[in-house]
């Protein structure tokens, strides 16, 4: 389940390299350029500070040179003193032939890589940074040593051209000082601003690090978090749309989550059962819940019969599995109930096709063996009628006995009717034509009885069915709604297409007493009859009829809208490729 892109995921994080490497550069050159500017001042003040120097020990000689104990060893004590100075590495004197004439007790004896520019001018002072072979710097500048150099003395000649020129008194000897000033100081600060930038690239390698750390760790949160809800969303779904009623309960009872299907086989309302103790709606000891939350035995496909609100009764089998924790706590429980409903009509159908497997061969056989006795006792009893003719109260007899025997006959053929198998053979047959012949079959006898019979079919074509098993049963439905009927009252037979559905419909409606609601689960079983003439077989035969056709029979008592009558539904199913 992908949530971002890899290229959306790693985009922050680039972004934070390139903004680390970025502070990285901007740290180095800004460090860069601060050593080369501290740098610079320090070498300026250090050449400021060497001028000074160098001109003190000039002033120093040319007092002492106006002393009459100056001496020319007072000059090397002059550089020994000034040398002392922490900042001091060295002083020396170098003649003009390059050789060191006076020096400090930093510089060796017999030198001869002794400094001496060119320099030009009496004023004139040059620098230099030397490295000692054990690594440290010296700042070394050199001036002409002139301790009798007089500044105020300095005489203006003008050229013939009228411009200035400044003329240069030189010592007597062309001496040159050499004054070497050690750099600690700068190679200290040097170090410090390193250590620095040092420092502050580590601050911003740790910043961008943890930066970077914190939004993979913020990314990854966001893909666990939405992976969380994605998956939550998912379970959620699966939850809501799973073939059985859900639900989890708390330790007290308290229902803590459902799904609607749930709620739909309990006849619950949702607004309702958040908190719902479920003792009020499951009684827990018999179907085993209080065992799952006491002892955390699961309970498997226990069958139980709920009434809903509306007095429906509906079978539940229901499944009770303990949520226990790695410490074997129970925290709740999780049941499932699955509606037995389709279940237990299958298995009534079962047993209904059982049954009449059975009374079907029962009463084969027992047809085969009555029907033929039954043919010689009809005859005798026409023979004694027909020469009874002078006798009319035993040829009353004589003709009882053809009835019976013709009663009997009716019973014995629908007993091989409900023996014989009935496949349906459909073939193209006009729905309107069909629902007409029925209603002239029934008429004569509606006729008797004073009962109206109505038609109403609806627009419908020619369709694919056995026409004759459908005659059948809607004659006997048709006959039945008459003799249920009381005189002046009135029967409708009709059919119609459900286009949704594409079920052929054919309905029979009567206005007569009804069916008692304790009778109607029985009307379809061999033999039940609630009329004294009555075979038992008829709506038998209906419904097999109705099977044949993967059709479905429906009663109503009293049909909707009215106060009594029934009403019997047949519902054809028609393939759409068929219409």
């Amino acid at each position: 389940m992908r949530i971002l892109s890899r290229k959306k995921l790693y985009l922050p994080a680039l972004s934070i390299v390139a903004v680390v490497f970025l502070l990285l550069v901007l740290v180095s050159i800004s460090t860069y350029r601060n050593l080369d500017r501290e740098k610079t001042r320090a070498l300026h003040f250090f050449y400021r500070q060497g001028v000074a120097l160098l001109r003190s020990i000039e002033a120093g000689a040319r007092t002492g040179m106006k002393s009459l104990m100056w001496q020319e060893m007072s000059l090397g004590s002059l550089l020994q003193e000034t040398a002392k100075d922490t900042d001091i590495a060295y002083v020396y004197l170098v003649d003009e032939h390059g050789k060191i004439v006076h020096r400090s007790d930093g510089v060796q004896a017999g030198r001869t890589d002794a400094w001496k520019p060119e320099l030009t001018r009496a004023d004139q002072v040059a620098s230099r940074i030397r490295t000692l072979p054990d690594g440290r710097q010296i700042f070394e500048l050199a001036k002409f040593f002139a301790p009798m150099y007089q500044p105020s003395t300095v005489r203006q000649q003008q050229d013939a051209a009228g411009a200035g020129q400044i003329v240069e008194c030189h010592s007597h000897r062309g001496d040159t000082i050499v004054l070497g000033m050690k750099m600690t100081a700068i190679e200290a600060a040097q170090r410090a601003d390193i250590q620095h930038a040092v420092i502050m690239a580590a601050i911003v390698l740790v910043l961008g690090s943890g930066t970077l750390f914190f939004i993979f760790v913020i990314q990854n949160y966001y893909l666990v978090d939405r992976t969380l809800k994605q998956t939550e969303d998912y379970t959620r779904q699966v939850v809501a749309n799973m073939a059985n009623g859900l639900l989890s309960i708390n330790p007290e009872g308290q229902i803590v989550s459902y799904n609607l299907l749930a709620l739909e086989l309990l006849g619950l309302k949702e607004a309702k059962i958040q908190g719902l103790d479920l003792r009020s709606v499951i009684d827990f000891e018999t179907s085993g819940i209080a065992r799952t939350l006491s002892e955390h035995v699961p309970v498997l496909e226990h069958e139980i019969y709920h009434r809903k609100e509306s007095g429906q009764s509906i079978p539940l089998a229901l499944s009770v599995t303990p949520i226990c924790d790695e410490n074997g706590h129970c925290s709740g429980a999780v049941i499932i109930l699955r509606d037995l409903s389709e279940i237990k009509r299958l298995q009534q159908r079962v047993k209904r096709s059982e049954k009449l497997a059975a009374i079907g061969e029962l009463a084969a056989g027992v047809a085969h063996e009555i029907r033929n006795p039954l043919s010689s006792i009809r005859g005798f009893a026409q023979f004694l009628k027909k020469t009874l003719h002078d006798k009319p109260k035993e040829k009353e007899y004589a003709q009882t006995m053809v009835n019976e025997v013709d009663r009997i006959n009716r019973v014995v053929t629908d007993l091989l009717t409900f023996a014989r198998p009935m496949q349906a053979a459909p073939a193209p047959t006009d729905v309107s034509a069909l629902v007409a012949h029925c209603m002239r079959l029934a008429k004569a006898q509606a006729d008797a009885r004073r009962v109206g019979i109505h038609t109403r079919v609806s627009d419908v074509s020619t369709l694919p069915i056995d026409g004759n098993q459908m005659t059948q049963a809607l004659l006997n439905l048709l006959l039945n709604a008459v003799q249920a009927t009381d005189p002046e009252g009135h029967v409708e037979i009709g059919a119609e297409l459900e286009p949704s559905s594409s079920r052929l419909v054919f309905w029979v409606e009567d206005d007569g007493s009804g069916i008692a609601a304790d009778k109607l689960e029985k009307i379809f079983e061999p033999f039940y009859t609630t009329r004294e003439t009555g075979t038992g077989l008829g709506l038998c035969i209906v419904h097999k009829i109705v099977e044949n056709h993967d059709g479905e029979i429906q009663v109503e008592c009293p049909p909707a809208g009215k106060v009594q009558g029934c009403r019997f539904t047949i519902l054809i199913p028609i393939a759409k490729e068929k219409r």
